[in-house]
């Protein structure tokens, strides 16, 4: 994005003072669309309403508990350099550790000081490093992947990736590192697997050390979110929790919100809607209808599809016109989009963490999540530094781990993960590790929170164009969708980044702001990217004449020499590219190695 695009601040839409916000739901799309109608379109803060459901504002963005009785976040982000929109509203929000500071300058003088570089991405055989960094496919795979970069959406919809790959893609360390880190499973939508390539296609290079992936210095909700709440607070924005709206009332041709029911201790209420005021709905919620385990007790699976929050108002719209889009793609199979995470608590034991290090070559905090190939459960976990909350004793340690497929008979404790309790989880956990020696000890010390998401990747569900709405569906005047089941045909869902951008969309569109959104990074298209990741898939080092055939760049070749005629001249000019711009956050990457031991 360019500063003179970025920087520009648009003269506020006429109006606005005379007009009302509605926002649905709390979560990062919700804050986000709060800050961006007060701060880029000078809305009046005092018009701006956000009414959410729960007790506690950020959504799946959480982050709570204490030494006492455990610490939990649900879910864990990988954030990386080029969410454009999230760190454009990071910048404007104040930090509320160090005055003059903003949310943005916490996050980058953290990745700074302790940027993420893994040695340790992959496991197997209680805790043996995998080799993940060779990325080498066969001519055909490298093909496949690259048509699918580009090839249009309409010929991919109601497809999965395993509809789209060979099942030898799956062996593959491109495989294992992509459905890792992000949650995908084979039968998922190979519409969403292509937008996460071409979105993410300037870390793939250097993915199997995890660089370019940023993590914040406390957990997101206090590093975020809580930032966020109070700064908005503080202008003026009305925050209600405790607020279900239950029914978007549209006018008869649906495209003008005429009114919201809304239900609130136990009573049902109006409010009207003005057609000259918006509603900013945010129609889907991964973390819907959670339910929670311990150490001792199962996290049931909530199957109850009567009352499922905003899921349960977008069925009501998408019944009366089917440009809101069809919920049921997504939401109907909760077998398939269900899993479990836990997050164990551990005090007084620094062993099993200082034990982990030592494998790793990496300290809590900075090694990035770990994936256990062999593990039926398919888990993957992460350390965290300390502090990690605010009040984070120092004798305290903390991780968060999850298992992808959850409905498996684990490989040491013969049961289901979604029938465990969280010291059984962790029991597992420490048989994957070769750590089953110091079990005993280990749970004496550690309290585990578990929390069983029914819908956690249900944004994932093979689908057609259409079966997400749009920002600003066709026809609608005061109406916006935002959050992570909403059309961004750039962009990618399940990141923090689809929240703040669909609520950038939905602000700017709704109150006709002549400011343009800020782009998605076209890194697919840079040359340097593309170039180093076809000699990645290809197994290639260096660029030598005989290699231009194996990977693909005779077409290009011919171009830059004139159709062949200096191919020589042609070699060097793509060599000036083998040296593509890092995305490392630290100043150098470190040297490729390899940990040893455990």
């Amino acid at each position: 994005m360019r500063i003179y695009d970025l920087m520009y601040r648009a003269a506020p839409p006429a109006g606005l003072a005379h007009r009302k916000a509605f926002i649905i739901g709390g979560g990062q799309a919700g804050l986000a669309a709060a800050a961006f109608l007060a701060d880029d379109a000078k809305m009046p803060p005092g018009n701006i309403t956000i009414l959410e459901a729960g007790t506690k504002l950020g959504g799946a963005m959480d982050g709570a508990g204490d030494a006492l009785r455990g610490y939990l976040c649900r879910g864990e982000r990988e954030l990386e350099p080029n969410m454009e929109c999230l760190w454009y509203l990071c910048a404007k929000v104040p930090s509320l550790r160090r005055p003059g500071r903003t949310v943005l300058d916490d996050v980058w003088d953290f990745n700074a000081r302790e940027p993420i570089h893994s040695e340790y991405r992959l496991i197997e055989k209680q805790g043996q490093v995998v080799d993940v960094h060779d990325f080498k496919m066969d001519p055909e795979l490298v093909g496949m992947m690259m048509r699918l970069l580009y090839i249009p959406e309409t010929e991919l919809e109601g497809k999965s990736i395993e509809e789209y790959f060979p099942a030898r893609f799956f062996d593959t360390n491109l495989w294992w590192c992509f459905h890792s880190m992000l949650a995908f499973k084979r039968y998922h939508s190979v519409i969403e697997a292509k937008r996460y390539f071409r979105r993410f296609s300037h870390l793939g290079p250097e993915i199997d050390y995890l660089h370019g992936i940023l993590h914040t210095d406390l957990n997101e909700y206090e590093a975020i979110i809580q930032p966020m709440e109070i700064w908005l607070e503080s202008l003026g924005v009305h925050l209600r929790t405790g607020v279900a709206v239950t029914e978007i009332q549209m006018s008869a041709d649906n495209n003008t919100v005429v009114g919201l029911e809304v239900a609130q201790g136990g009573e049902t209420s109006r409010v009207a809607v003005r057609p000259e005021d918006m509603v900013f709905f945010t129609n889907g919620s991964m973390a819907q209808n959670s339910a929670f385990g311990d150490s001792h007790t199962v996290a049931p699976t909530h199957r109850d599809t009567r009352d499922r929050g905003v899921f349960t108002v977008w069925e009501k719209l998408a019944r009366r016109d089917a440009k809101f889009g069809s919920p049921a793609t997504f939401i109907s199979d909760i077998d398939k989009t269900k899993w479990v995470s836990f997050f164990p608590t551990i005090t007084d034991y620094p062993q099993f963490v200082e034990r982990i290090e030592r494998a790793s070559g990496s300290k809590a905090g900075c090694g990035g999540a770990i994936t256990i190939k062999d593990s039926a459960w398919d888990i993957s976990f992460e350390l965290h530094h300390k502090p990690f909350f605010l009040n984070q004793p120092q004798n305290v340690e903390v991780l968060w781990g999850y298992g992808l497929y959850g409905e498996r008979v684990g490989d040491y404790v013969k049961k289901p993960m979604c029938e465990c309790t969280g010291h059984e989880i962790l029991t597992e956990l420490l048989h994957h590790l070769g750590m089953l020696d110091m079990r005993d000890e280990l749970l004496a010390h550690a309290y585990v929170s578990t929390a069983m998401m029914p819908y956690i990747t249900s944004q994932f569900m093979p689908r057609k164009i259409a079966d997400r709405p749009r920002v600003v569906p066709e026809g609608c005047t005061n109406l916006a969708f935002i959050g992570q089941f909403v059309e961004t045909p750039e962009d990618a869902v399940f990141t923090v980044e689809t929240s703040c951008r669909t609520a950038m969309q939905a602000v700017f569109a709704l109150t006709g702001i002549d400011k343009k959104p800020l782009e998605v990074q076209p890194t697919y298209y840079d040359f340097r990217f593309m170039l180093a990741a076809t000699k990645k898939f290809s197994g290639i080092r260096r660029l030598e004449d005989a290699s231009l055939p194996k990977i693909g760049l005779r077409g290009l070749v011919r171009l830059v020499s004139g159709f062949g005629r200096f191919k020589r001249d042609a070699l060097d000019y793509l060599r000036r590219f083998e040296d593509y711009p890092s995305v490392y956050p630290g100043k150098d990457p470190p040297p490729a190695r390899h940990a040893r031991g455990r």
